[in-house]
């Protein structure tokens, strides 16, 4: 099965429903909906497209409900699912007076894209179905932000005329239009006291997670996950285990750098008994003038992509993968905080006692910064408390008309508008957790598997929300209650590990080796020739005094994004190489 879903909702007595794409799975008087995995049945008031599974224990798969579910469902708007139940969905509902609300999930893990016609409203886990290659305008506003920073992305999507129904949100078109409010927020997750001691947040947490990871892997017979020796994805492999048998673990090597996580993924492999496959990354798989991914609803998909996706085919060939699992949003979800935040929230919530100096300390231990420094940065956040979540943005390479676009004020995420009293910590946590549902695409949903991030569930979301930021840091470990809840399991090489891997090495050999191609490519590009990217920066590219103050990754951030800007124009890199969504 398919983790997919397509509606079309017609203006109440205006439109007749589009029934050119086959016979649809739910129908009603002004919807439609086709779904790659099977409905849940809402009567002939509406149906939920995706994965549903129980709130209580034992925690189980939901296929079908009850009359008094249904009926909570529908007299919400959809909003009972998210108290009595969780997964990973899209839900529709029709109202009396013919309105139709779609909700999505707040895991955010079904994609779902928007697209307003005079007549007709169409929803789609893919952006391909709203919108094809040669018939798109980009919107290079959106790009010049995400170039700048992801923090600043909110519901518009690169592409002119698709939004985003950002997780935990609901569209309502009625006669007269369209309107989107929030069903779901991080802020309502917060406690206004916290009284849990340290250990009963572990135990909690591990509840949480095994429950949910577990639930998830009932739903595929046969799993990949990516490995890479950090804690996120180890975690997840801990609570998957017991009851997976069809799991696969999968490292990424870039041999003699901090790339290579074997030694990590071994050890771990060891502890849980698990199969365990290394992979060096090839950089003949990897072709800078050739688009990434280009699916996504901005080019976020770097070209390290192309050589993870060459080996995914190649593990599908040995054997068929049902869905590709991920620790992604691991980091975001068990707040990885590094920053003098969690000291201001325990000063605001309990003041100046001996409890706020142990987390000084515990900050010093985890920054390496001094105590005074880390006092001083406690107190800036402490006097700016009332101030909204800075976002900080990279300009380099920039124009200055895309720097300007960029720092606009437009279109943020609903989530960074905190209430009165939020704290400097829970500001700065709920724009991670917002971060990390940007990372859970991967391939087109209708030709292949489904990536599943089952730390973004909703159940691990919400007690996260109510751990204080600075147990976070307690210890001076980042992500110090995760850790603590899976140091059994977890090897103590990964569970006590202060330091991270990364791809950086191969990047580097890629930049090193298609720099040619890449300034090529870029300059009198569609990038250069919209304003966005400065030419003056490309032409600096050979000036070896700057090659590693990060502005190589700049060059390939940028590569990806031409090529996947000239996908949807229907350029020549979208003639000279075969789509992501038909290759399978």
């Amino acid at each position: 099965m398919s983790f997919w879903v397509r509606i079309e909702i017609g203006s109440q007595g205006r439109a007749p429903i589009d029934e050119r794409k086959g016979s649809a799975d739910f129908a009603s008087r002004s919807a439609r909906v086709w779904s790659g995995v099977p409905l849940i049945s809402l009567g002939g008031r509406g149906c939920v497209a995706g994965y549903l599974f129980r709130r209580d224990h034992p925690c189980g798969r939901i296929l079908v409900l009850d009359e008094d579910a249904i009926d909570k469902a529908i007299a919400t708007r959809g909003a009972s699912l998210l108290t009595d139940f969780w997964g990973g969905y899209v839900v529709l509902v029709e109202s009396d007076n013919g309105d139709v609300h779609v909700m999505r999930d707040p895991s955010g893990l079904l994609p779902c894209y928007v697209r307003h016609g005079q007549d007709i409203t169409r929803l789609a886990s893919d952006m391909t179905e709203l919108t094809r290659p040669g018939a798109a305008t980009v919107n290079f506003n959106v790009l010049a932000k995400w170039f700048a920073s992801i923090d600043a992305l909110g519901r518009q999507t690169g592409i002119t005329g698709v939004e985003e129904l950002l997780p935990g949100e609901r569209l309502t078109v009625t006669e007269t239009g369209t309107g989107t409010s929030l069903a779901w927020s991080p802020w309502d997750h917060f406690p206004r006291r916290y009284g849990r001691s340290f250990v009963d947040e572990v135990d909690a947490l591990r509840a949480a997670v095994k429950m949910s990871v577990g639930a998830w892997t009932t739903c595929f017979d046969s799993i990949l996950l990516g490995v890479s020796g950090g804690v996120d994805s180890s975690i997840v492999a801990a609570a998957a285990m017991p009851r997976t048998p069809g799991l696969r673990l999968l490292t990424f090597v870039e041999p003699g750098t901090e790339g290579d996580e074997r030694r990590y993924a071994e050890a771990l492999a060891r502890k849980l008994g698990a199969s365990l496959v290394t992979r060096n990354f090839n950089l003949a798989s990897v072709d800078l003038t050739k688009p990434v991914l280009p699916h996504f609803p901005v080019p976020l998909a770097l070209p390290i992509f192309q050589a993870i996706e060459t080996i995914h085919r190649a593990e599908e060939c040995r054997k068929p993968i049902n869905a590709f699992f991920t620790g992604n949003g691991g980091d975001n979800v068990f707040c990885n905080m590094h920053s003098a935040a969690p000291l201001a929230d325990r000063l605001i919530a309990h003041g100046p006692t001996p409890d706020a100096w142990r987390t000084a300390r515990d900050l010093t231990d985890l920054t390496g910064s001094s105590i005074a420094e880390v006092a001083r940065r406690g107190w800036h956040r402490l006097r700016d408390r009332r101030e909204p979540h800075l976002i900080r943005f990279d300009l380099m390479g920039l124009t200055p008309r895309a720097a300007t676009v960029a720092i606009a004020e437009d279109d943020r995420h609903p989530w960074l508008a905190a209430p009165p009293g939020a704290l400097p910590g829970q500001k700065a946590y709920v724009a991670m957790q917002a971060r990390g549902q940007k990372s859970v695409e991967l391939y087109p949903r209708q030709q292949g598997a489904p990536q599943i991030a089952p730390l973004l569930s909703q159940p691990i979301a919400e007690l996260c929300l109510s751990i204080p930021t600075w147990h976070s840091v307690q210890g001076g470990r980042d992500r110090a209650v995760a850790r603590a809840a899976f140091a059994v399991d977890l090897p103590p090489l990964i569970a006590d590990r202060r330091t991270k891997g990364s791809p950086q090495g191969f990047l580097r050999r890629i930049f090193d080796a298609q720099l040619p191609a890449a300034l090529d490519l870029l300059r009198g590009g569609r990038l250069v020739d919209s304003g966005i990217v400065d030419p003056l920066f490309i032409d600096a590219a050979r000036e070896g005094v700057w090659r590693d103050d990060g502005r190589d990754l700049r060059i390939l951030t940028f590569c990806a994004a031409e090529t996947w800007v000239r996908w949807w124009e229907g350029g020549s890199a979208s003639n000279d190489s075969t789509p992501a969504d038909q290759s399978r």
